[in-house]
């Protein structure tokens, strides 16, 4: 794989890959550790190549910022008071006591966080995923009985709602098992987001794949789908 340095701010170079693959057009990815990946036709010249990269620099820069700005979001590694989290869209900052009540509740801005010992990171973390999980099944499901009705006069069942942390997908349908699985971090997002995604695996029961004629049927009943997809890969997508 070859490599292509650019200058994206004053003393500040960031390393492109150039991935040469069977395809007819381009495609320029910036993710979230900072990887810069640039695949390209087998065919395409050293020379086109860097008058590209040059011409989307900017561009560049503003994704590498947009994701230095929400680091940290997607997974919660440390439980302890003043450190934020984000939940359906807002910031929460962790306010931890120690208490003979093992208790978690959120009030305004803050998740007050009650443990019997609040040196015990391990346990801490333990009581927050708990408690992630079920406000998260909480938030899922009232989308899924909101939106449901659009895929229930087609004779489509509810399906069954899963929750499991996942790096590729905010969500996924099994049709033939009546399933949707959702990304445990996706009740990170706005709740425009949510529904978005929500909706596009409920439409999935209707077509399997991403035809035309689904993206037709989801525009139909969402026609800002693309503004909150957009949205969502920007703000939550770190981590995944």
């Amino acid at each position: 794989m070859e490599i292509y340095e650019i200058a994206v701010e004053a003393q500040k170079k960031v390393s492109v890959l150039i991935e040469r693959k069977k395809m007819k057009t381009c495609r320029l990815k910036v993710f979230p550790d900072s990887t810069v990946k640039f695949s390209v036709p087998y065919n395409a010249s050293k020379d086109w190549i860097a008058k590209y990269l040059t011409s989307k620099v900017n561009w560049i820069t503003v994704k590498l910022k947009n994701f230095e700005t929400t680091k940290g979001y997607a997974a919660t590694t440390e439980v302890r008071t003043g450190v934020s989290i984000r939940f359906l869209g807002e910031d929460l900052i962790f306010s931890v006591h120690e208490s003979c009540q093992t208790i978690i509740y959120k009030e305004g801005k803050h998740l007050y966080v009650y443990s019997s010992d609040i040196s015990d990171q391990a346990k801490l973390l333990q009581q927050f995923e708990k408690w992630w999980r079920q406000e998260s099944l909480k938030v899922l499901e009232l989308e899924v009985d909101k939106l449901y009705p659009i895929i229930k006069k087609y004779k489509m069942e509810r399906p069954k709602i899963m929750l499991r942390k996942m790096k590729t997908l905010w969500g996924s349908c099994s049709a033939s098992r009546g399933i949707v699985t959702f990304n445990q971090y996706l009740t990170k997002a706005k709740p425009a987001c949510i529904e978005y995604v929500v909706l596009h695996e409920l439409v999935h029961f209707l077509y399997p794949n991403h035809s035309k004629q689904f993206y037709n049927f989801l525009s139909n009943y969402m026609p800002d789908w693309k503004d909150r997809k957009k949205v969502l890969d920007q703000d939550v997508v770190h981590g995944l």
